[in-house]
C-alpha cells in the first residue's frame, strides 16, 4: 500500500485543554506548556475561532457543555463588537482591550463565527438573534477589505450565509464582488511559475483557494474553480516534501524569487491545509485531494520534519509548532482549536468515504 493511502487512526475526541484554556471570559490565548498564561490575556480571533469548534462540537454530540462554552464564546465577540460593526482583539487579563479596532484578519474570523451561529439549526433563537443583529451591521465593511486572506476569510463566511433568506441576495453579492478581488490579486501575480495571489505566502495560505472552492459552490461560475484548483496545485507543489507536509516558516515568510524558510511551522497552516483539501476532493472527487488531506492532518500526529507529534493525547492540547530544533512545547488555544477543527472536519470525511463504501 503506497504511503499516505494507509487506513487514518483517528486520536479519540479529547477537549479537555479547551476547557482548561477557557474562564469565565473567554479562551485564554497562550499556555505555558500546557499550563493556561494568564499573562498574555485573551484575543477576539482566538474566541471567534474557538466559537466555531464549540458550536460543531455541540451539534456533533449534543453535549450541553460544548453549548456552555458557545455562549461564553459568543459573549466574548459581543462585547469586542464596535458601533461601526467591527471588533477589538486584544484583551489583558483585567478585561481590557488593548486596541480600539482589531486586524481585517480578526474582523473576518469573527463573521465567520457569526455565521456559523445564525444558520445553525440547533441553537436557540435568541442567540441567533443575536448573530443576526452584529452581522447586519458588519457586512456592509466587507468591502473595504484589502488583504488577500481576511478577504478570503469573508468569502467562507458569505458563502455560510447565502441559503440564509435573510441574507441570501446581500451575501451572494459580496461574494462575488470579494471573490473578483481574489481572482484580480492572482491574476495581477502570478506567472507561468508562480501562481499565487501575491509575491509571498505568508500564513494561513491555504484558505485562500478554500475560499474560491466554496465560491465556485454558490456561483457555480467556472473561473472561480479554475483559480483555486491552479492555486491549490501549486501550492501543494511547495508544501509536499518527501511524502509529508511542510508549512511555510514564519521567518520572514516565502517571497517570489527568494530562499524559503522551512521554520517555523505553525499548526493554523496544518489546519488550513485539512479544510481546503477536504473541499476540492469534495467538489471535485479528485482523489489526489483526499490524500493531501489525510497527510495533512497527520502532521499534528508526528507526520511532519521531527517525526515527533504536535498533538497531546494525554492533556487535548496541541503544541504550538514545529522550531528548527524541535517541538514548541507550549499548548496555546490557537493550536489547540486548529488541531480540533481539523479533527472534526478529517473525521467527516473518513465516515462519508465509510459510508459510500457501505452503499457501493
Amino acid at each position: 500500500m503506497k504511503r499516505g493511502t494507509k487506513r487514518l487512526a483517528l486520536p479519540s475526541l479529547n477537549t479537555k485543554h479547551l476547557f482548561r484554556m477557557t474562564d469565565s471570559t473567554g479562551i485564554l490565548q497562550h499556555a505555558k506548556f500546557s499550563v493556561p498564561n494568564y499573562k498574555e490575556g485573551y484575543t477576539t480571533d482566538d474566541n471567534a475561532r474557538a466559537l466555531i469548534v464549540a458550536l460543531r462540537l455541540y451539534e456533533k454530540t449534543g453535549d450541553k457543555s460544548y453549548l456552555d462554552l458557545v455562549y461564553r464564546y459568543m459573549a466574548f465577540l459581543y462585547n469586542a463588537y464596535t458601533e461601526d460593526g467591527f471588533f477589538r482583539n486584544f484583551m489583558n487579563y483585567s478585561r481590557v482591550f488593548l486596541d480600539e479596532k482589531g486586524t481585517e484578519d480578526c474582523f473576518a474570523r469573527s463573521l465567520i463565527a457569526l455565521s456559523y451561529v445564525y444558520s445553525s439549526e440547533i441553537l436557540d433563537s435568541s442567540i441567533k438573534e443575536l448573530a443576526y443583529v452584529m452581522l447586519k451591521r458588519s457586512l456592509r465593511n466587507v468591502l473595504h477589505l484589502t488583504y488577500p486572506i481576511s478577504i478570503a476569510y469573508s468569502v467562507i463566511a458569505l458563502s455560510i450565509l447565502h441559503d440564509i433568506k435573510e441574507f441570501s441576495s446581500e451575501a451572494k453579492m459580496y461574494l462575488e464582488a470579494l471573490s473578483e478581488k481574489l481572482l484580480n490579486f492572482y491574476h495581477k501575480h502570478s506567472d507561468e511559475n508562480w501562481k499565487w495571489f501575491s509575491d509571498k505566502l505568508t500564513y494561513a495560505n491555504a484558505i485562500i483557494p478554500y475560499a474560491l472552492f466554496r465560491a465556485f459552490a454558490v456561483t457555480e461560475k467556472e473561473k472561480y474553480l479554475k483559480v483555486a484548483k491552479e492555486a491549490l496545485d501549486f501550492l501543494s507543489g511547495i508544501l509536499f516534501e518527501n511524502g509529508f507536509l511542510r508549512v511555510i516558516g514564519n521567518r520572514g515568510w516565502y517571497e517570489k524569487g527568494k530562499e524559503r524558510p522551512y521554520f517555523d511551522e505553525q499548526p493554523i497552516d496544518a489546519c488550513d491545509c485539512v479544510i481546503a483539501y477536504t473541499e476540492a476532493y469534495k467538489i471535485t472527487e479528485e482523489k489526489e485531494y483526499k490524500e493531501k488531506a489525510l497527510k495533512a492532518f497527520r502532521w499534528f500526529l508526528g507526520e511532519n520534519i521531527h517525526r515527533k507529534p504536535l498533538y497531546d493525547e494525554k492533556t487535548g492540547g496541541c503544541r504550538d509548532g514545529i522550531e528548527e530544533d524541535g517541538i514548541n512545547q507550549n499548548q496555546g488555544a490557537e493550536s489547540t482549536i486548529c488541531y480540533l477543527l481539523a479533527r472534526l472536519f478529517i473525521e467527516e470525511l473518513v465516515k462519508s468515504e465509510e459510508k459510500n463504501k457501505e452503499v457501493v
